[in-house]
């Protein structure tokens, strides 16, 4: 008869929020419409896309409102997929704070970072630097929560979502990499910063139970084993 600590739950185990879906389809119901109203009604919407002349002119909303809108409906669907599926399960898990507000102002400043990079008259349009921003907080929270596996088997897994998903296979000059890889560091930091202020409260969901293995191998609890696993913490 063998004794086993065995991982059983923790924070991203099951969802804690139920407007994941809500959020995700508000999101990309938002930028289709502005989208497709940047594209026939630019009457309207040409107070809406940014460039750094504009905003340095004293219309400094254009850097919030200009995410929202694309060049065209393959520059759209481009963003989409992975703009739904980041909402939805940063919103499930973490709520709209971190999948709505936090990354409406995130946007601004990735935008407005960029502009300042290009300057002059380019104009920057897009949800690309937001989605970096939701992927590179989204990574560095399941980097450290995952804490049951291996350093080498996270490092692994992040290493290779962002090799394959993050990192384009061929150069597009109208895509801005700056703006994406600026949001990614800026998740990447700020989904630090709220691990390291919010750590002992995401440890908590943490669970390890005892699996006694037996000829016929029946799992049941075995005490508390608490003090077992501290040691992965």
């Amino acid at each position: 008869m063998e004794l086993i600590l065995k991982f059983k739950e923790n924070f991203l185990t099951k969802t804690h929020y139920k407007s994941g879906l809500v959020a995700a389809l508000f999101v990309i119901a938002l930028c289709t419409v502005l989208s497709n109203l940047y594209w026939n009604h630019f009457d309207f919407t040409h107070y809406l896309y940014a460039n750094f002349e504009l905003v340095q002119s004293g219309e400094v909303w254009r850097i919030f409102t200009t995410s929202f809108l694309h060049g065209d409906i393959e520059h759209l669907l481009s963003n989409s997929l992975m703009l739904f599926i980041l909402t939805y399960f940063v919103t499930s898990f973490f709520g709209t704070f971190y999948s709505i507000v936090i990354p409406f102002f995130m946007g601004a400043l990735i935008n407005y970072v960029t502009l300042a990079y290009y300057g002059g008259e380019t104009v920057l349009v897009g949800a690309s630097g937001i989605v970096y921003y939701l992927w590179g907080f989204w990574l560095v929270m399941y980097f450290f929560i995952q804490r049951q596996m291996s350093l080498w088997t996270r490092i692994l897994r992040v290493g290779a979502v962002f090799l394959i998903l993050l990192v384009p296979t061929k150069f597009e000059p109208s895509t801005s990499y700056f703006a994406h890889y600026f949001g990614f560091a800026l998740g990447f930091v700020f989904g630090l910063i709220i691990y390291y202020l919010k750590r002992n409260y995401l440890k908590s969901f943490t669970r390890f139970e005892y699996k006694i293995k037996t000829p016929v191998d029946v799992d049941y609890d075995y005490g508390d084993p608490q003090k077992d696993y501290e040691k992965y913490f």
